[in-house]
């Protein structure tokens, strides 16, 4: 949808729109609260590059994102990005990197507040808490700026694209095979860890998933949710979970490798894990036999895409598709070696 539809729809000016959606001139309030409701109702995306051109500066992208030197999985996200700034640079966008670290949320509400003030041309954000990243794309929709989501996606708001793999596809996938693996009688355990106080998007859809392919398959298996928090004793924890008959796991992040060295020391074979990504305490254990499958999620690749996008549309104007799902990869001890 266009300006001039939005005013249309309005029935004002295009220049009162344009004033309106950037934040130029003085506009009504009554006015401006009309305006802002049609975009949103109808999903309205501005033009990047002719935004950006028409300001004669420099675009600029921030990037929202876990710190990467707190965690393995989002290193591999920053190696994506890190490899498309010279050619960012070349092509006349200013990168702006904010790392926060995964349990302090008033430090990502900090850098959110800091990117609304700023107005950036384009925002690439990896939705972490729920109600804060909503928040956010609520505000950039506001003030328009535009956001490519990676890793997880949030529904129901305002953003250019999301970026990733179909999340309720790898747990249908995950059930699969676990199923096809699993010979013995028992339950399956879903382990969400070190999930916020509401599970997030990417949690719920692998879950839903995971339960949907049991359910089609008519399967006996009863499945079991374990919410862990590596704060607490975690032994205790998993030690309260394997008091039930578990066959077979699905741990829901990269945290994998946690509930496989419990299973190492507890020399427990009998019991069949699944997991997400390559990291390399997860890689350890998928070469020793106690992880079976792991699904890698390509965090490297999505965080590379997500800003290469942003790159070719502001230099060369190419359209940005909305939703861009990556392959499920499964990685098993066999083909390891070729990833």
């Amino acid at each position: 949808m266009s300006i001039k539809k939005i005013a249309e729809l309005a029935g004002v000016s295009i220049g009162t729109v344009d004033r309106v959606l950037h934040g130029r001139g003085r506009v009504s309030e009554e006015t401006k609260e009309k305006i802002e409701k049609i975009a949103l109702e109808i999903n309205y995306k501005p033009n990047l590059m002719a935004s950006s051109l028409s300001k004669k500066r420099k675009a600029t992208v921030a990037i929202l994102i876990p710190d990467p030197a707190e965690d393995e999985y989002w290193q591999q996200a920053w190696t994506g990005i890190e490899s498309l700034l010279t050619k960012a640079e070349k092509q006349g966008l200013e990168i702006k990197n904010y790392f926060y670290s995964l349990d302090n949320q008033n430090l990502f509400n900090h850098f959110a507040k800091q990117i609304i003030l700023e107005k950036p041309d384009g925002l690439i954000l990896a939705p972490n808490h729920p109600e804060s990243c909503s928040n956010l794309l609520n505000e950039c929709a506001k003030v328009s700026i535009p956001a490519i989501l990676f890793d997880n996606q949030l529904p129901g708001f305002n953003q250019l694209a999301f970026i990733g793999t179909d999340l309720r596809q790898s747990g249908i996938l995950c059930a699969q095979l676990l199923e096809m693996i699993t010979h013995r009688p028992g339950s399956f355990a879903l382990f969400h860890i070190d999930s916020p106080s509401s599970k997030t998007h990417d949690m719920i859809e692998k879950e839903l998933g995971f339960k949907e392919f049991l359910e089609s398959n008519q399967s006996n298996r009863l499945v079991q949710n374990f919410a862990i928090d590596t704060q607490q004793d975690l032994e205790i924890q998993l030690d309260a979970a394997f008091q039930h008959d578990i066959a077979a796991c699905l741990v829901s992040t990269s945290k994998t490798w946690l509930v496989a060295e419990y299973l190492q020391k507890r020399n427990r074979r009998d019991v069949k894990l699944i997991g997400f990504d390559l990291i390399s305490k997860n890689i350890e254990l998928l070469r020793g036999g106690w992880i079976d499958f792991l699904i890698n999620q390509n965090p490297e690749r999505q965080a590379r895409k997500s800003l290469n996008r942003f790159i070719n549309y502001f230099a060369f104007g190419e359209t940005i598709q909305e939703k861009e799902y990556l392959p499920i990869e499964i990685i098993t001890k066999g083909n390891l070696i070729s990833v």
